[in-house]
């Protein structure tokens, strides 16, 4: 059969109309790799906010467009190791934009203890690191995963960095050494090259020799130089220098008397403590000096009679054992690095030396010029923010630049004090050698910074290059925030110190800017607390106050909603919230213990807001709608065990992300228990003589009371030899103590404690003073014979249960 023809013109014309047709109807583009990205991550975003059923929290990377911050349910595996981790990430990986954990991912620490553990990761590029980026994966004590928080970049693959260098690592180090002009230095106590990827401006990557050096061969050096592997450019600079088994008695810069742990050796004595658990693995505290030289670690000091004259040594030896101590005793870390390494300290650095710093080995102190500074040495706080940088640099590793140098000496401060934990402790940094004819004078305040002309507020915040983007004065931000929190009824030193070191231990990386950390001692203290507690409320209260925030909103969210209503509300305990929309409500719950008179306020607010009150079954209790920012109240008779729920709205849709208002609610609790202290100095002759036993002398005795306690300021015994037994009203020895020992409490159950001090027939040392003594009772003791003064619920180092 033979085909038809058909006109060729038809055909055209067919083919004309077809094209015709199609082009009437939008042209689709298949969607691009990004767009896809987008929509993986977005989908990553709601499937974890269904699983935690509205109750996660994110804190976002704007400029990659990634999380900083995630808690909630991210998973249903069981987390027990570093793949379990791994696989965590896997499962997340579209929330970071992130092609395979596995690849892109290099463990590099993990840190367990009771509540959890935490596994570090590094973020590398074709097997290099990206310098900066780390994410930390979070657990609680059962494997169950908390959170996920750090900085992953996702932009760097998009890059197509060239990763294999020009330059070789030699010709990286002369050229850094050429930077920082130390060339001619004859030894370098740090000298060490490594291969990142560094990102210099937003999106302008380099391949780079990470190249550190700390030398003290002339002027003081301790930095990062970045050197760019392909042309040999210097692409940044960091400064990280960060300023600021016998015994024997000593007296101190200030005049003030301790005792030594030194160490002989072929009848010479060392001022070497050989006395601390480091030991066990070789670490000691060794004390040199430098001989008013620039040569490092200098002479270890040491004489033939265990007598030492030298003052700023005897500091530097002595509070080092303190910083020591306080590390190991209260969050079971053993010297700087954890791992029991030797605490090296150097005096008599040059002449005239205004300063002391840490320089990446070794404790370094100037001795001051007598008119501005005394010698640095003599001032416990000092000491102890130098070591705490040791502590940074081998956690979290803060950056020394802008915000996480700022939070670096912030968290420098924070422990200072913590460690010299004066009784009126006033919150000054470096009081003891700053300007000696100017009482009260310091170098900074961690209570009012704006004294020293440190902002205390982000919209203070200074904006400058010098002194590495401000690092000193802006750490008055993240510093008021600490006072604010320890400073808050019901908190102690204690609890506010285990916030902040789990946080920069575990939670923050070396870019952490101040947002993050208070991500970090939020969820330190959900961690330690619970995610209800007062504690949690007051540290995120303590970061609004100085203007650091979450910008996606209200910290108690969700709370939208009655059934939704956070909880549990602690009385007379104030929470910063927001009304971030026209339609948002904010929900609150708590139950009183005890029938009585209740009070809701709520005040502070930029805006007009309004105020309810209701029981469990919706019935209108009370409410306040004052025209404009007027406060609040809602005051009635509360019952015991019956839930109240608050409300808070805007007045005709009033809202703001970024202001807040404040909530406080007081009501009935039932009494309990508590610590009433009360002044009672005991005291051993200081020192001590041989052949001591102080039996029947120290005896604190509270008739009735479930407990008692004493507080020790000052413990100084010859270790293993001489020791403090604690007797109860039975004769029973509960606790036995040797050596040097920072400030403590201890307790016994029952009405009475005893502290018995026995010595050997030689070496001898301070002894102890107990300045404080304590009861556990529901009310206040008057009893004939007893102490007459009125009891206090309050103390400066209390005891914590």
């Amino acid at each position: 059969m033979k085909m038809k023809k058909v006109p060729a013109f038809a055909v055209a014309s067919t083919l004309v109309l077809s094209m015709a047709a199609i082009n009437t109807f939008p042209v689709l583009a298949a969607p691009s790799e990004k767009s896809k990205a987008v929509d993986r991550q977005e989908s990553a975003r709601i499937d974890i906010s269904e699983n935690s059923k509205g109750k996660e929290n994110l804190s976002w990377n704007i400029k990659k467009d990634v999380p900083s911050f995630v808690s909630g349910k991210l998973s249903s595996r069981t987390v027990r190791s570093g793949s379990d981790a791994v696989a965590v990430l896997e499962e997340n990986r579209d929330l970071f934009n992130m092609d395979s954990a596995q690849l892109e991912l290099t463990p590099f620490d993990t840190i367990k203890d009771e509540h959890g553990q935490a596994f570090k990761f590094r973020q590398t590029y074709k097997g290099v690191p990206v310098f900066g980026n780390e994410l930390i994966l979070h657990t609680d004590a059962d494997g169950k995963v908390t959170a996920v928080n750090g900085y992953y970049d996702p932009v760097v693959k998009i890059k197509g960095l060239k990763v294999k260098p020009s330059l070789s690592a030699d010709q990286a180090l002369t050229v850094a050494k050429q930077t920082l002009k130390v060339t001619a230095a004859a030894s370098f106590d740090v000298q060490e090259s490594q291969l990142v990827v560094y990102e210099a401006g937003e999106g302008d990557y380099h391949l780079v020799y990470l190249v550190t050096l700390s030398t003290l061969d002339g002027t003081p050096v301790y930095a990062d130089v970045f050197v760019d592997a392909h042309d040999g450019a210097v692409v940044h600079t960091i400064s990280k220098l960060s300023m600021v088994a016998a015994v024997a008695p000593a007296s101190g810069v200030l005049d003030d008397t301790k005792t030594l742990n030194t160490d002989l050796v072929s009848g010479l004595y060392y001022l070497s403590d050989v006395t601390k658990p480091m030991f066990s693995t070789g670490g000691k505290i060794d004390t040199y000096s430098a001989n008013y030289g620039l040569s490092l670690p200098g002479t270890m000091l040491s004489n033939t009679d265990n007598v030492w004259s030298d003052k700023a040594a005897v500091d530097a030896h002595y509070y080092a054992g303190l910083v020591y101590d306080y590390y190991y005793t209260e969050h079971g870390r053993n010297s700087f690095d954890n791992n029991g390494a030797t605490i090296k300290s150097t005096v008599h650095y040059s002449s005239n030396y205004n300063n002391a710093f840490w320089n990446g080995g070794q404790m370094v102190y100037g001795d001051g010029d007598g008119k501005n500074y005394l010698a640095f040495s003599g001032a416990l706080d000092v000491v102890a923010h130098e070591l705490t940088h040791a502590v940074t640099t081998k956690t979290a590793g803060l950056i020394y630049q802008d915000q996480s140098g700022a939070l670096s000496e912030s968290f420098s401060d924070v422990f200072g004090e913590l460690i010299e934990n004066k009784p009126d402790n006033n919150w000054l940094v470096g009081e003891a050698i700053v300007t000696p004819d100017i009482p009260g004078d310091a170098m900074r305040s961690l209570a009012d910074p704006g004294a020293y002309n440190h902002p205390d507020n982000m919209a203070e915040y200074l904006y400058t290059s010098a002194d590495s983007g401000g690092v000193h004065t802006n750490s008055g931000i993240p510093n008021k925030a600490f006072y604010l929190f320890v400073t808050a009824p019901g908190m102690t030193q204690q609890k506010a110190g285990k916030v902040w070191y789990r946080a920069l231990t575990q939670y923050l990386t070396s870019k952490s800017i101040f947002n993050d950390a208070r991500n970090a001692t939020r969820q330190a203290a959900i961690d330690l607390y619970g995610a209800g507690s007062a504690e949690v409320a007051t540290v995120v209260n303590a970061w609004e106050s100085v203007g650091v925030n979450d910008s996606t909103g209200d910290p108690f969210e969700p709370n939208n909603s009655k059934e939704s209503a956070y909880a549990p509300v602690i009385s007379d305990t104030t929470y910063n919230g927001r009304i971030t929309s026209a339609g948002d409500e904010d929900w609150f719950k708590f139950t009183p213990s005890a029938n009585g008179n209740v009070t809701v306020l709520m005040n502070n607010m930029a805006y007009d807001y309004d105020l309810a009150v209701y029981d469990a079954t919706s019935n209108l209790i009370g409410q306040s709608t004052n025209r404009g920012n007027l406060a609040e109240t809602v005051a009635f008779s509360g019952t015991a065990g019956a839930t109240y729920y608050v409300k808070i709205v805007g007045y005709n849709g009033a809202q703001s992300s970024t202001s807040v208002y404040t909530l406080k609610a007081t009501f009935p609790t039932v009494t309990t228990n508590k610590w009433f202290y009360e002044t009672l100095p005991m005291d051993t002759p200081h020192p001590y003589p041989v052949s001591y036993n102080n039996r029947y002398q120290h005896t604190y005795k509270k008739q009735g009371a479930q407990k008692v306690a004493l507080h020790f300021s000052r413990f100084e015994t010859e270790h293993t030899y001489d020791y403090v037994q604690i007797r109860d009203k039975n004769d029973l020895t509960v606790y036995t103590y040797t050596g040097t020992l920072a400030g403590f409490w201890v307790t016994l159950d029952g009405d009475e404690a005893s502290a018995i001090l026995f010595s050997d027939s030689s070496v001898t040392a301070f002894g102890y003073t107990i300045d404080q003594v304590a009861y556990y009772n529901p009310t206040a003791i008057v009893s004939a014979g007893m102490l007459a003064e009125e009891p206090k619920t309050s103390f400066v180092d209390p005891i914590e249960e």
